[in-house]
């Protein structure tokens, strides 16, 4: 089995925090990805490498990253060890309104526009990034809780964290471009296949988003996400796949089709050879894993209640 990754939403309107967890068995895997909101990467267990907008970051266990909106972001092994990674992932809403709020422009807003540049490792031998490390793990420890004001705890400690990276940023003077080189048309291709993953995508029409020529995007594309468009375009087809196939009436026959694959023996096989099992096995995963964390839920519970 080569990794299995977990889909989790990234919180509700009313409260726009999300934690993903994933456990890759034969090393470390991210498949790459884009998304408006912020995320903290913690490598909880194993070592691998953390691209982001095309920059490596070398992540021992006990590691973590910041990644900023709209990065393009993707992991790669360092060896073969099982790895285990988690995330939280938060909306800039979070922290209020866009509309005359102080915490908005000056600590949120610059980091969006990449005037304030916020350090993106977190290493434990450094006091203040060891602390920022911490809370991170306390918020992950209070993701399933039910506990009194949980989301008063879990947002208070989120501006504590926000404030020891602004703390630490860096003022680059002026908003500055979004990427580099060729990183915002490549933004737009990844954004165009994340809405039309279903349909036929061409490499022509890659192109076209990113207003270049098929041979400059396909190398420009290769060389920030290390695969092709085509390959890319399977792997978000099949994590696609992976949030339907947590929905135990939708037939995994009809997920295939709805999900951009003709051929049913086809979407079968490349599940396998990205996800490392099958797309029913993956769906029993699925919901064995639920019901096993309502149950961890349930005694979270009791045990607040009893303790």
């Amino acid at each position: 089995m080569e990794f299995v990754y977990e889909t989790i939403e990234h919180g509700k309107a009313e409260f726009p925090i999300g934690f993903h967890e994933t456990h890759c068995p034969e090393g470390f895997r991210l498949y790459p990805h884009i998304h408006e909101e912020f995320e903290f990467f913690v490598l909880a267990e194993g070592s691998g490498t953390l691209l982001i907008d095309g920059v490596p970051f070398s992540l021992s266990q006990g590691e973590g990253a910041f990644v900023n909106s709209r990065c393009i972001h993707l992991g790669t092994p360092l060896s073969s060890d099982p790895a285990f990674f988690y995330a939280i992932v938060f909306s800039p809403q979070i922290f209020g309104s866009y509309v005359n709020d102080i915490v908005i422009d000056k600590y949120v807003a610059p980091v969006i526009h990449r005037s304030l540049e916020l350090p993106v490792l977190y290493k434990r031998e450094i006091p203040w990034q060891a602390e920022a490390l911490e809370i991170v793990e306390n918020m992950y420890q209070l993701r399933r809780q039910e506990a009194p004001c949980s989301e008063l705890t879990l947002k208070s400690q989120l501006f504590h964290l926000w404030s020891i990276f602004c703390q630490h940023g860096r003022d680059t003077g002026s908003a500055s471009a979004t990427g580099r080189g060729n990183l915002d048309e490549i933004r737009h291709a990844i954004e165009f296949i994340d809405k039309e993953y279903a349909s036929k995508l061409t490499l022509s029409d890659l192109a076209k988003q990113a207003h270049m020529s098929e041979s400059h995007f396909c190398r420009s594309f290769t060389e920030v996400m290390r695969m092709t468009p085509f390959a890319y375009i399977q792997q978000v087809r099949i994590q696609k796949s992976c949030q339907s196939l947590k929905n135990e009436d939708t037939p995994i026959s009809g997920i295939a089709l709805s999900c951009g694959f003709n051929d049913f023996s086809y979407y079968s096989r490349r599940f396998r050879e990205i996800i490392g099992c099958t797309p029913s096995a993956y769906r029993k995963q699925a919901f064995a894993s639920y019901r096993a964390q309502i149950t961890e839920a349930k005694a979270d519970a009791k045990l607040q209640k009893n303790p």
